[in-house]
């Protein structure tokens, strides 16, 4: 289990990062981070030969670099950076811009300068991963559920675009838009990061789970899974017994593990994955012969 107020942190292109998911705690193919932009802060420009990012706007507002502008995120937007393109977060208002962000696959390199990761020898500290896990002290996290719909910028939403284009230069999401996806039996469920609609190794998924719709549990044999109840109340199983979560929790499921959730009024699920899991995929009519077909984006409505 983890939570997005808590986990060690590190300085990444000149912003703070809250580590969730990482390989630090066993994640091989995907790390997921709490990026907090500060008023007035503006992160370097990089940019990664090898992995793709994925940013979620959860609280505040403010700016992404992406597809050769700055384009504002608000809560509920995702912007999807595909390899070799530029990237750059500021935050020019008066609160703090606080974004969940997938990396996939890790660029472990970010980890060396905190001694998580020889350089030298090519190897995680994992004595001093441990301890920094045990010791990290619970920020204040905002409490708010801010995410919703939003259509600004439409020159880069992810639905004005191709897949190709998406996946050339980038593309803005947003939660509340996706494929649609019944394979978890759950009508209000959506695809919002996936092959189908650009991305090639990020995934993102997002769900109104009703009260008491059971959800079997499930291993992904090629995906590790970052799986957060951004609203209401839920137990995750993580293959030793039913846990109490509640809004910012998550559920840390690399590669094999076993996994679900259940609840007793209705929550708000979104997990990112990497790479897409295809098990679930397999059986969605996205997929036939190796290749995904796009399909319409369908928004959900909140309740």
């Amino acid at each position: 289990m983890g939570n997005l107020a808590q986990g060690p942190e590190i300085l990444a292109h000149g912003i703070s990062e809250r580590l969730i998911a990482w390989p630090g705690c066993g994640f091989q193919t995907e790390a997921v981070h709490v990026v907090t932009v500060r008023p007035g802060q503006e992160s370097s420009t990089y940019a990664y030969q090898l992995a793709e990012e994925a940013f979620l706007c959860h609280h505040g507002s403010g700016e992404i670099f992406l597809r050769d502008r700055w384009v504002r995120m608000e809560p509920g937007d995702m912007a999807y950076v595909p390899e070799c393109v530029v990237r750059a977060l500021r935050n020019r208002g008066t609160k703090d811009f606080i974004l969940v962000k997938q990396t996939t696959p890790p660029q472990l390199e970010v980890y060396e300068p905190a001694g998580f990761y020889s350089l030298r020898h090519g190897v995680l500290n994992l004595p001093a991963c441990e301890k920094a896990r045990f010791n990290a002290e619970p920020v204040d996290y905002p409490d708010l559920y801010e995410m919703q719909y939003h259509d600004h910028n439409p020159e880069v939403r992810a639905w004005n675009l191709t897949p190709e284009e998406v996946r050339r230069g980038g593309a803005l999401f947003n939660v509340y838009m996706g494929a649609s996806f019944a394979g978890l039996g759950n009508q209000d469920f959506r695809l919002i990061l996936w092959p189908g609609a650009g991305p090639r190794l990020v995934g993102f998924n997002f769900t109104h789970w009703p009260a008491h719709l059971p959800e079997a549990g499930h291993r992904h044999p090629l995906a590790d899974e970052c799986l957060f109840l951004w609203k209401g109340k839920a137990e995750f199983n993580l293959g030793q017994g039913w846990i109490q979560a509640e809004a910012n929790d998550c559920a840390l499921a690399p590669c094999g593990v076993l996994h679900a959730t259940r609840n007793s009024e209705e929550a708000v699920y979104g997990g990112y994955a990497s790479p897409p899991q295809l098990d679930l995929l397999l059986n969605s009519g996205y997929y036939e012969n190796g290749l995904f077909r796009a399909a319409p984006f369908e928004r959900l409505l909140a309740p």
